[in-house]
């Protein structure tokens, strides 16, 4: 879970789930063109239990 594509998203290329939340770094127009890809995205912490309730 982070707020930063180049770091904290960029660690599930070795296959850890990723989350990124919008409320920091990272803006929602910033996905498309990046790199690493979140597996989910999320505007704040308060939507994560609909993530982990899912899974």
């Amino acid at each position: 879970v982070g707020d930063r594509l180049y770091t904290d998203i960029a660690m599930g290329v070795t296959g850890i789930t990723t989350i990124l939340v919008l409320s920091g770094e990272t803006k929602e127009g910033d996905i498309k063109s990046a790199i690493q890809q979140p597996d989910y995205v999320v505007k704040d912490l308060s939507e994560l239990r609909e993530i982990y309730s899912a899974e």
